[in-house]
């Protein structure tokens, strides 16, 4: 919604092509243009396809926002090959194979700006989440190399890492008003995100306003990564506890 109010043609890519098509009349009813395309994003041949149609419909493309991830929490010596596989393949596979055969076509033209979206949970360890910190972690990297590798071409590649945010994937968790309470208490600025605030950061990358910046992870979380400290006991001045 952010980027067409942006001005920009929105592509909505999903696997759930229902919930594309609720976005992309949400768009039109603001008078901006987009279309909804189905994609399984893991499967190379339907990521090709994807490309073909997003071509079709609006001749070129300027950004990309790879943000396609499934969460499946568990302890890793119980963890089933099979849901480490699709966290992965979903996550960090389908980046790489829409990165690849978007930014092929951002390249001819010399320009374009790709956003991968990981997470705080890639930037430190998230215990009993799966495969998911690592996947994210290895989101973080593969940004890094598109954003160094195609920077000499016109194609920048950024990543933005979300801290505790209500979507739809975690909205029963913070339904709970005990877990939304204590969740925000550990953020230096004392809430979560709005899931606007993290589309503000993939609006900030896709655009111009970002035209010098390539290869890096902006972590937008309240302050919540970098204020570990602040949660560890005894930490003492002048035989006071430090607050």
């Amino acid at each position: 919604m952010l980027a067409s109010r942006e001005g920009a043609h929105v592509a909505i890519a999903d696997i759930d092509i229902e919930s594309a098509k609720e976005t992309e009349a949400l768009i039109k009813k603001e008078g901006g243009k987009a279309f909804a395309v189905y994609v399984d994003t893991s499967l190379k041949e339907e990521v090709l396809m994807m490309t073909k149609e997003l071509m079709k419909n609006f001749s070129k493309i300027d950004g990309l926002v790879c943000c396609a991830i499934k969460l499946v929490p568990g302890k890793l010596e119980e963890l089933p090959e099979e849901d480490w596989d699709m966290v992965m393949n979903i996550g960090l596979k389908g980046y790489f194979l829409c990165a690849q055969s978007v930014g092929t076509k951002m390249i001819s033209e010399g320009k374009g700006s790709i956003v991968f979206v990981s997470s705080i949970g890639g930037m430190q360890t998230y215990p009993f989440a799966g495969a998911y910190s690592v996947c994210k972690a290895g989101t973080i990297m593969l940004g890094k190399l598109f954003g160094v590798e195609w920077a000499d071409r016109g194609i920048r590649a950024n990543t933005i890492s979300p801290g505790q945010v209500i979507t739809p994937m975690t909205q029963s968790m913070f339904d709970d008003p005990e877990i939304a309470a204590g969740r925000a208490s550990v953020v230096p600025m004392g809430r979560v995100a709005r899931a606007e605030e993290i589309a503000e950061g993939c609006i900030f990358l896709l655009s111009d306003r970002s035209e010098f910046i390539t290869g890096i992870n902006l972590p937008i979380d309240g302050g919540q990564v970098e204020s570990k400290m602040m949660h560890t006991p005894g930490r003492k001045w002048g035989g006071k506890e430090l607050k």
